[in-house]
């Protein structure tokens, strides 16, 4: 056992002050006549023994009490290195949470930097032969070796802010994991603490698959900010998915405010190549709004945007970054069977957008589909295996298929190219209920496709058409149905972007597709089927992000943003190479932000943003953060908070658990015990 402050010891010499009292027991004596010595001598025998009895249980409950009282200011301890694993070098083990929402505004400063100053004190006060394991959340290779105090205070120096978030019991599985490996290795090493400097978020803060362990020392410390507050935008989104010069974009914004407070006429500002725009927002205390933006698409190329509202609280999540391309045309391939119309092709050539090209099915390679973004399916009474696998291949790299049925079709061979594109099967033809009774105008199918809603539609000019059975197609919607509740088209809902027509063109079939509303389809499904790609990319996630017009994947590519010139990891699948950028390396090398992707063939845009994980100020309490440590099977955890600036802090990793409370109820009890005494004993 060890004393905090051992000079209070010297206060035990005041033992011999009850002692002397006893011994010579300093007492008035008052003189009592009796009239008989008979009487006198018999009371004096009958008491003697009890008093000295009583008088030295009572000295001995004062000297306890006072005792105790002196050892409690002395403050005992056990010291860490007399405990559980003895004869190593110790290690202290200490874990700075890097990630945004330490930059939060503390008492003397952000928080990352009072815990920085935090663990620098502990280094200084710890023994000379003490060994240093300090991590962050990229918990790197560099972060494996063990420190000395000269190295941990350097590194300490180097810990900056970072968009990379780790789950708390990730970290204390590498930490211990890491000192495990050193130990095995022949490094022996005897006492382990484990310092957890975080503000410890409640979205962030998930505790699983860590071992038991009853020999190390945890010590969580909660670093708290001032103000619980913050606001920022959360995502960003356009209403339909078509990009063209002179149509309208709806840009939709949703702002998040994480204070306790209602805010009123926010300021968000919104710039676009030449368009620049301020506008004002409400968003209620703990909620949410979303806010719409229009404008129209006038000239082609590469668009980069940025969206920022303005707050007083966390500065990296106010800023959203987001681009895309407007093109100037869109390449269609059009593949006729036996029952092709030649509408098809025609309403494509009235749009000068489209370039169009069309083959007859037996002519059909896969050189054929490289560069398209639409392929249609005219008029084909069978789809072969090989065309089958090419198609599929085709849109999963994000390519569009249109089916117009023929008026005879082999119907295995048709639906296995609906099963795998996760369509449902074509059944018989029927002209029962055929009638069109509803276009459903909320999907974004539609979105700006007709000025007015008619919601009872009785319209006559689809004589039968096949039926839809059951099959693989769970991920579809409906875009226009029939009385009898079958669809006349439908589309995908899946990571394919498939059409599927229940009518062929046929005369057989009805007049439908000799009605305005047929060439209007055709166009929107040329339209969507734009290649997409993501307007923005979450720094550090598994997002990939598409090259459709790369060609030779091993040529590098540059990502490019003022100083930062990096060059990322890719990969390809089919004809599509993407650009991977949930490694380590982009994280640390890669800020949100609008880049150039430049390469001998691709000059394109892409965007990152910062995960808005570590933008909730809700963060769980030291008694939480205690009680979830000590259930995951940490037998020696003690938790600390910093409120009020690290420096007015006192905590010593050294005594983790203190014996001086438990002297002062000593105390307590052998003053009680003693005023019992000398009341009931008589």
């Amino acid at each position: 056992m060890k004393f905090v402050y051992p000079e209070f010891l010297w206060a035990l010499l005041a033992l011999l002050i009850p002692v002397i009292i006893h011994l010579f027991n300093f007492r008035r004596y008052k003189t009592l006549y009796f009239s008989s010595l008979k009487f006198l001598r018999f009371v004096d025998q009958q008491t003697r023994s009890t008093q000295k009895l009583k008088h030295l249980i009572v000295l001995i409950l004062r000297l306890l009490a006072l005792a105790s009282i002196i050892i409690a200011f002395a403050q005992p301890y056990f010291p860490v290195e007399n405990n559980g694993r003895s004869g190593g070098k110790p290690v202290i083990a200490i874990y700075i949470d890097n990630s945004f929402s330490m930059t939060a505004k503390g008492t003397e400063g952000e928080l990352i930097s009072e815990a920085r100053e935090f663990a620098r004190n502990i280094i200084r006060k710890a023994p000379v032969r003490t060994a240093f394991l300090i991590n962050t959340n990229l918990l790197s290779g560099i972060e494996k070796r063990l420190l000395t105090q000269p190295e941990a205070l350097e590194y300490l120096d180097k810990i900056e802010p970072g968009p990379m978030v780790r789950q708390l019991g990730d970290v204390v599985a590498w930490m211990k994991g890491t000192l495990d490996r050193e130990n095995e290795s022949g490094k022996a090493l005897g006492s382990r603490q484990y310092l957890l400097l975080s503000d410890f978020q409640r979205n962030t803060t998930l505790i699983n698959d860590i071992e038991k362990d009853d020999q190390g020392y945890y010590y969580p410390i909660l670093f708290s900010a001032q103000e619980k507050s913050n606001l920022y935008i959360d995502s960003a989104w356009f209403s339909s998915p078509i990009r063209r010069i002179g149509t309208n974009n709806e840009l939709n914004l949703r702002i998040v405010n994480e204070s306790e407070t209602d805010l009123t006429n926010v300021e968000v500002s919104f710039s676009l190549e030449n368009i620049k725009r301020d506008i004002f927002i409400d968003v209620p205390a703990k909620d949410r709004s979303t806010t719409t933006i229009n404008y129209t698409e006038k000239g082609k190329g590469e668009k980069k945007g940025k969206i920022t509202v303005n707050d007083r609280q966390l500065f990296w999540d106010d800023d959203y970054y987001f681009s895309y391309a407007v093109d100037d045309h869109s390449d269609v391939l059009i593949i006729n069977g036996e029952d092709a119309s030649p509408s098809v092709e025609k309403v494509y050539l009235l749009e000068s957008y489209y370039r169009v090209k069309s083959i007859p099915h037996t002519a059909f390679t896969l050189d054929e589909i490289k560069g398209k973004e639409l392929v249609i399916l005219n008029g084909i009474t069978s789809v072969p295996d090989g065309m089958t696998e090419q198609l599929i291949s085709f849109a999963e790299e994000g390519g569009s298929i249109a089916l117009i049925p023929a008026k005879q079709i082999e119907t295995a061979a048709t639906n296995n190219l609906l099963r795998k594109a996760g369509m449902p099967g074509f059944g018989k033809t029927t002209n029962q209920g055929t009638r069109i009774r509803k276009i459903h105008y909320d999907d974004p199918f539609f979105f700006g496709m007709f000025d007015k809603r008619k919601e009872e539609l009785n319209l006559q000019s689809v004589s039968k058409a096949f039926t839809i059975v059951p099959g693989g197609g769970s991920g579809c919607l409906d875009l226009i149905t029939f009385q009898n509740g079958q669809p006349l088209l439908m589309r995908s809902n899946s990571s394919f972007n498939f059409y599927l027509f229940t009518i062929s063109a046929s005369p057989e079939f009805g007049t439908f597709t000799s009605e305005s509303l047929y060439p209007s389809l055709l166009l929107r499904i040329g339209e969507m089927s734009q290649k997409k790609r993501p307007i923005s990319l979450t720094l550090g996630s598994d997002a990939l992000f598409p090259l459709y017009d790369k060609i030779n994947a091993d040529e590098p590519v540059h990502l490019k943003n003022g100083k930062i010139d990096f060059i990322p990891r890719m990969e390809k699948k089919g004809l599509t190479t993407f650009i991977v950028l949930n490694g380590l390396e982009a994280v640390e090398n890669l800020r949100s932000g609008n880049y150039n992707i430049v390469g001998e063939s691709e000059q394109s845009s892409l965007s990152l943003n910062y995960s808005r994980a570590e933008s909730s100020t809700d963060c769980k309490s030291i008694e939480e953060i205690s009680n979830d440590l000590t259930a995951s099977g940490l037998g020696n955890v003690s938790a600390s908070v910093i409120d009020r600036g690290q420096s007015v802090s006192k905590i010593d990793i050294d005594k983790p658990f203190e014996y001086w409370r438990l002297f002062i109820i000593l105390a307590l009890v052998f003053l009680v015990a003693e005023m019992l005494i000398l009341k009931l004993w008589k």
